[in-house]
C-alpha cells in the first residue's frame, strides 16, 4: 500500500537486572577480555537477549566467555558495549551509597538511537557502543569428555596451577594438561623446575582424551564457578580445535595450547630413600628459613654481592630426623637449624638436598593431611613429595644445583 513502511524492524535489546547481578555477570564475563585488546570492540561485552534470557559474551579471539542470565531480557536484541566503562559506571552512579541499598537498585540497559544507555538510581548515562556485527561469532562447544565435582576440580586445579609457568617461549608450560580415562580425570602442570599431578574421579566418555587447557584462563574461570558440577569438553568443530568448560550458566570455549606436553610419568623417580614427617612442622620450618633468607638480603652498600637465590638445605638423618636450613652467601657453616622427628628408610648416611625455598613452600602448601612423604632417588634427581593420598596428588621438585 502506498505510504506503508514495509521495512523489517531491527530488534532493540532492553535488559533489566539488579545492580548486584549486573555487576557480578560483568565481572564473570570480563575473564574473556584481553588486558590490551587488539581492537576497540574486543574490549566490549556483547549483550544478547533472546526468549526472555540474557547472555553476556566476551572474547580475545582465543577464548570466548559467556554467562547466561535467565529472565534478564525484557526485549530481544543485541548490544555491544564497552565492558570496562559499563563496570566503572555501575560503581560511579552508586558511589557513597550503602552497599545493600546500591545492590538492590534496578539497572537497565537499552538502546537509545545509536548508543546504549545505562539507567540506574535516577541516572541515565550513555555507554560507549560498538556495532554488534563486529563481534566475532562464537564457536560451537566441543563434545564433552568429562564431568566432575566442581569443588574437587577447583581444589585439584589450584594444587596443579602452582607448578605451571608463564614463559610464552615455552607454550607447554602455560597450559594444564587434561587427560580423561575411564572414570578419572588427571591434571598436570610444570614450569620445568617442578611438576604437579592431580587425579580425581569423573564421569568420562569411553575413549581417552588429552588436551592442554590455558592455565591462566582455567584459574580465572574457576573463581567464578558456583554450580555443583563442571563439564569439560575437547574436540574439533566446524571452526577448528577447541576446549571448553561449562559450570551452570557459565561457558568458556577456548583454543587449546598447541604444544606437546612431556611424558611426565617417566619422570617420577624410583626412590631408594623415604622420609615421613609432620607436614605442618616442615612447612613452618620452610617458612622460617625463607624469612631468614629475606632478612639477610644484601643491603644497598653490599649490592655487588651475589644474591642467595632463596635456597634451603633439606637434611635427612637416618637416626630419625629431618631439618631445613637456610643457605646464606657467607658464614654458611655457622648456620644450624632445628631437626624434626621423621621415619627414615633406605639410607645409613645423612642425605642433603638443595631446594629453592619458595618452590618447597609451594609444594608443602599444596599437600593434604598431617604427614608428608619425601621420596629420594639421589640428591641430584627430582624429589617426590606426597600427602595422605599418594595417588590423588604428586608433586615432583627438582633440586637446585649448587653454584660451581
Amino acid at each position: 500500500m502506498p505510504g506503508t513502511d514495509t521495512r523489517t524492524t531491527v530488534p532493540s535489546l532492553e535488559c533489566c537486572l539488579g545492580r548486584a547481578t549486573l555487576a557480578r555477570v560483568l565481572a564473570v564475563a570480563g575473564v574473556g577480555i584481553a588486558r590490551r585488546p587488539a581492537a576497540p570492540h574486543l574490549g566490549g561485552v556483547l549483550l544478547d537477549g533472546h526468549d526472555g534470557d540474557l547472555a553476556l559474551t566476551t572474547t580475545d579471539q582465543g577464548a570466548y566467555v559467556s554467562v547466561r542470565v535467565p529472565g534478564g531480557a525484557r526485549r530481544s536484541g543485541r548490544l555491544l558495549i564497552h565492558h570496562g566503562e559499563a563496570t566503572k559506571m555501575l560503581a560511579a552512579v552508586t558511589k557513597g551509597a550503602r552497599k545493600r541499598e546500591a545492590d538492590n537498585l534496578a539497572a537497565a540497559v537499552r538502546r537509545r538511537g545509536d548508543t546504549a544507555v545505562l539507567e540506574i538510581g535516577g541516572f541515565t548515562v550513555p555507554i560507549t557502543t560498538y556495532p554488534a556485527n563486529d563481534f566475532p561469532a562464537p564457536p560451537q562447544s566441543p563434545p564433552i569428555i568429562a564431568e566432575v565435582d566442581r569443588e574437587r576440580l577447583t581444589t585439584s586445579a589450584r594444587r596443579v596451577l602452582v607448578a605451571t609457568g608463564t614463559d610464552k617461549r615455552f607454550p607447554m608450560l602455560t597450559g594444564i594438561h587434561l587427560r580423561s580415562t575411564s572414570g578419572a580425570l588427571t591434571l598436570a602442570g610444570t614450569d620445568r623446575y617442578r611438576l604437579a599431578v592431580a587425579t580425581l574421579a569423573a564421569n568420562t566418555t569411553s575413549s581417552e582424551h588429552t588436551a592442554l587447557f590455558p592455565a591462566r584462563l582455567l584459574s580465572s574461570t574457576l573463581r567464578h564457578c558456583t554450580a555443583p558440577r563442571v563439564r569439560l569438553g575437547h574436540g574439533h568443530t566446524s571452526s577448528g580445535n577447541w576446549v571448553s568448560l561449562t559450570c551452570g550458566d557459565l561457558t568458556v570455549v577456548a583454543r587449546p595450547v598447541t604444544a606437546e606436553f612431556p611424558d611426565y610419568e617417566q619422570l617420577f623417580p624410583n626412590a631408594t630413600i623415604t622420609a615421613r614427617t609432620d607436614r605442618n612442622a616442615l612447612s613452618q620450618a620452610t617458612t622460617r628459613a625463607t624469612a631468614i633468607l629475606a632478612a639477610k638480603k644484601p643491603t644497598p652498600r653490599a649490592s655487588h654481592r651475589l644474591p642467595t637465590d632463596g635456597r634451603v638445605m633439606v637434611a635427612v638423618d637416618p637416626c630419625g630426623s629431618i631439618s631445613i636450613t637456610p643457605v646464606l652467601d657467607q658464614d654458611t657453616d655457622a648456620v644450624t637449624a632445628p631437626a624434626y622427628p621423621a621415619e627414615v628408610d633406605g639410607t645409613h648416611d645423612i642425605v642433603r638436598v638443595l631446594f629453592r625455598a619458595q618452590y618447597l613452600r609451594d609444594a608443602l602448601t599444596t599437600l593434604d593431611g598431617d604427614t608428608v612423604t619425601v621420596d629420594i632417588a639421589s640428591p641430584t634427581r627430582p624429589i617426590l613429595l606426597t600427602g595422605v593420598d599418594r595417588c590423588a596428588y604428586r608433586h615432583l621438585l627438582m633440586p637446585h644445583r649448587p653454584p660451581a
